[in-house]
């Protein structure tokens, strides 16, 4: 089995990442999609009915004399689109809390039980044990988001317009993904408050930061990549007929029609492959917080010292 504490470089991040998943894929998303299977149909299904809706109003507008169309629509139906937008929210919320969590309460089992010797009903009873922690984790991250966020955005944003700023965007928006995610895997494995949790993410992010933050964005490359091929593919398929039927002098309902379908589509492959592979990018930091730990604490070393005179099985 792969060892989750061991003294990794740079390269072993992300070569043990996959290593990972070659060696345990077929079980971790299997009970992936036990447990988190049916969130996403709800989601799936909830963001087919709402772009569904946007795109046919969005494109129904298009040749008609009335300049205000959407404007129009929007305030006429104003309490449903409220409501549908709140427990769109709130779906997303909670599927995003399940899957994020997921990962990092299943490396647990893993080092606990030394292998994937363990099942869906381990994973939910784990789950449960840390809902009050996973939870608080959120709401404090949405805070800091709202805060600290939106102000380091802001001023990556403002540098865009001198050289100095794209650089800063490249190191900074992977340096902050893997502090969530280290101080994430303090939080859950550790009993400590939020902030101290932070604190130790940021410390550990410091202590190998350039081969942190390079595997980060290496990943997060990977998985954008990946998630590009599978939204290009029904996109292009609405463009072309789109511009096939304008050619063909089609009506402008008939043009749109096929191409709006195809925009609902890609939304949701986007919804649901974005969810899929942020396990990669969340099994990464997980390989760098075990790696850390064992560089800290000396795990490794002192099991091989408790195993010496240990009777061979």
């Amino acid at each position: 089995m792969l060892h989750l504490f061991k003294k990794r470089t740079f390269s072993e991040y992300i070569g043990d990442t996959f290593a990972f998943f070659k060696e345990n894929g077929k079980h971790f998303f299997k009970h992936y999609f036990i447990i988190n299977g049916g969130l996403l149909l709800l989601l799936l299904v909830l963001s087919y009915f709402i772009f569904k809706v946007y795109f046919e109003v969005l494109f129904s507008s298009i040749g008609t004399n009335a300049p205000n169309f959407l404007e129009d629509y929007f305030n006429n139906n104003i309490a449903l689109i409220i409501g549908v937008f709140l427990f769109f929210l709130i779906v997303i919320l909670f599927v995003s809390l399940v899957n994020y969590a997921f990962p990092i309460i299943y490396l647990q089992l893993y080092e606990k039980h030394k292998g994937c010797n363990f099942e869906t009903v381990d994973l939910i009873k784990a789950m449960k044990a840390k809902i009050g922690k996973i939870i608080l984790f959120f709401l404090a991250l949405v805070g800091l988001s709202l805060t600290a966020g939106l102000l380091l955005m802001a001023i990556v944003f403002a540098l865009f317009f001198v050289i100095i700023g794209i650089p800063l965007a490249i190191i900074g928006i992977p340096a902050l993904m893997a502090w969530v995610q280290l101080s994430f895997y303090e939080y859950l494995n550790e009993d400590m408050g939020i902030l101290e949790a932070y604190g130790r993410g940021f410390d550990k992010l410091k202590q190998q930061f350039w081969p942190i933050v390079g595997s980060t964005l290496i990943m997060y490359m990977i998985i954008q990549t990946i998630a590009t091929v599978f939204i290009a593919i029904p996109y292009i398929i609405g463009v072309i007929d789109m511009v096939t039927n304008i050619e063909n002098q089609q009506t402008d309902a008939d043009a749109f029609s096929f191409f709006s379908i195809m925009m609902v589509i890609v939304m949701c492959i986007s919804i649901l492959v974005s969810y899929i592979l942020n396990n990669i990018m969340i099994i990464n930091g997980g390989i760098i917080y075990y790696s850390l730990r064992d560089q800290n604490e000396n795990i490794t070393t002192l099991s091989d010292i408790d195993q010496i005179g240990t009777p061979s099985e």
